[in-house]
């Protein structure tokens, strides 16, 4: 067994023609004399790397060819006497070619400068996001690239913008981007179609042809996955046709770059509209304060509260303890539910706020309400409405988020309004209207119990009113 290890050791020495490549590295030392052999050999491997053009592997002729070249070199230095020189240190030397290889890292070092300047220089998050991917494909020469923003709450991808491409939305784990987002890996595909994992549905609908496809994670700040970078079709690359190691260390660093401008965008985004939402509450308080009818008063808030959070849906209910009920106006329309069933009522019952992702989740949730108008509602916003005296005396109801879930945030925001706003409904038209109408049935209730009981008189055909034997308990 031994025997024959060696002899193909043996073998393969030969036809790599590896003494050559000895005597060659050999050679180099002694003229050159380096003070680091190891760091030395390497600058001179690289130098024959770089002399190879693209796809050439290595042919055993070339190392007779660098020893000659070596001698010849050296007798060329020889002096008068014949005596070789010993040549500089080159441990650090850096070839012509090693020297085009430091300028077009240098190039691309510039060439990101330049992107990162043009990234950052957007406070918008659209425009940021634009920016992300036109630079992407400009510096890694890929035909297109998107970025997915990830929903952490309904756990999925969704297409923020994409160079050539539609809207789309992703559930993490599943695809390239998906699975990137939940591994927070770098995946590098040269053949898109041979992957499993690869999803054609898209290229089938657009009749778009994905080769190559390079996709890698895009964190915040705080080093946390918040969406997903993918270049497809790298242009120019003929050796295979998909991405290089040069380009996933450039998407790396723009995909770092991406997710602290999108960070910075979007505080810039939330600083603004957290200071529209103070001025607009406080234009909805100074509408209250004015002399609105019912139908009026509910219609501004609700309104106005529905545009301010960005919702699909506002509904103001007020509480009626003696009835148990939570009642609303819309137009002239009186409507009426029962305080202990649905999301409201677990609101005004236990005065707590109520915030749902997915309403179909809580049992707690009517259905049948969605059956009956055909609207299907995913998220819930409930927050009690308090009085002077901190009992709650309403409940304010908001459906479905336009562009995600409700915030803590809106949370807040609203729960800033709400206590400046329950003190004004409560001595409201609105509100005293609803316990002027429970005062007089709570009177009507206590005399029909009072009232002396009434008999019939034949001779008067009509009803008299006994005495009353005693007095009111």
């Amino acid at each position: 067994m031994s025997t024959q290890t060696a002899e193909g050791g043996e073998e393969y020495l030969n036809s790599m023609n590896f003494r050559s490549l000895i005597e060659w590295l050999t050679a180099e030392a002694l003229l050159s004399r380096p003070e680091d052999p190891l760091a030395f050999i390497r600058t001179i491997a690289s130098e024959k790397l770089a002399l190879r053009s693209s796809g050439e592997n290595y042919n055993p002729e070339h190392a007779m060819a660098y020893i000659k070249q070596c001698y010849a070199e050296a007798s060329a230095s020889a002096d008068e006497n014949g005596r070789l020189c010993l040549r500089p240190k080159r441990d650090n030397l850096v070839t012509t070619s090693g020297e085009n290889a430091a300028n077009k890292r240098a190039a691309l070092l510039e060439k990101l400068i330049q992107a990162f300047r043009i990234i950052t220089m957007q406070l918008d998050p659209f425009e940021a996001t634009n920016s992300i991917i036109k630079q992407t494909c400009k510096i890694l020469n890929c035909e297109r690239a998107t970025l997915f923003k990830l929903d952490a709450a309904r756990h999925v991808l969704n297409l923020s913008v994409a160079e050539g491409a539609a809207e789309i939305s992703v559930p993490i784990g599943k695809g390239i981007a998906g699975i990137v987002a939940s591994s927070g890996k770098l995946i590098n595909i040269a053949n898109a179609y041979a992957d499993p994992n690869f999803d054609s549905q898209y290229d089938m609908q657009t009749g778009y042809h994905t080769r190559s496809i390079l996709c890698v994670p895009v964190r915040n700040g705080n080093g946390n996955i918040v969406g997903v970078m993918q270049a497809l079709n790298r242009v120019g690359n003929e050796k295979d046709g998909g991405f290089t190691d040069m380009d996933e260390e450039v998407m790396t660093i723009l995909a770092a770059q991406a997710g602290i401008a999108l960070q910075n965008a979007q505080n810039h985004k939330t600083a603004l509209q957290a200071q529209k939402k103070v001025t607009e509450v406080l234009d909805i308080v100074k509408a209250m304060h004015s002399d609105l009818g019912i139908n009026s008063l509910i219609f501004t808030v609700t309104h106005r509260i529905q545009t301010l959070i960005d919702s699909d849906r506002c509904s103001l209910y007020l509480l009626d303890k003696n009835k148990g009920e939570l009642w609303t106006l819309q137009g002239e329309v009186d409507i009426r539910i029962p305080s202990n069933m649905g999301i409201s009522g677990a609101v005004a019952e236990e005065g707590k706020v109520i915030n749902l992702l997915n309403a179909y989740d809580d049992p707690r949730f009517n259905k049948e309400y969605d059956q009956k108008l055909g609207y299907k509602t995913q998220t819930i916003l409930a927050l009690p409405l308090r009085g002077k005296n901190h009992d709650v005396i309403g409940v304010l109801q908001l459906l479905n988020k336009t562009d995600g879930v409700f915030t803590s945030d809106d949370e807040e925001i609203l729960g800033v309004f709400l206590s400046i706003a329950g003190p004004i409904l409560e001595n409201s038209s609105l509100f005293l209207k609803a316990k002027e109408n429970t005062d007089e049935n709570e009177m009507m209730g206590r005399k029909l119990q009072h009232k002396p009981a009434k008999a019939f008189d034949p001779e008067m055909n009509e009803i008299k009113e006994g005495e009353d034997d005693g007095e009111e308990e």
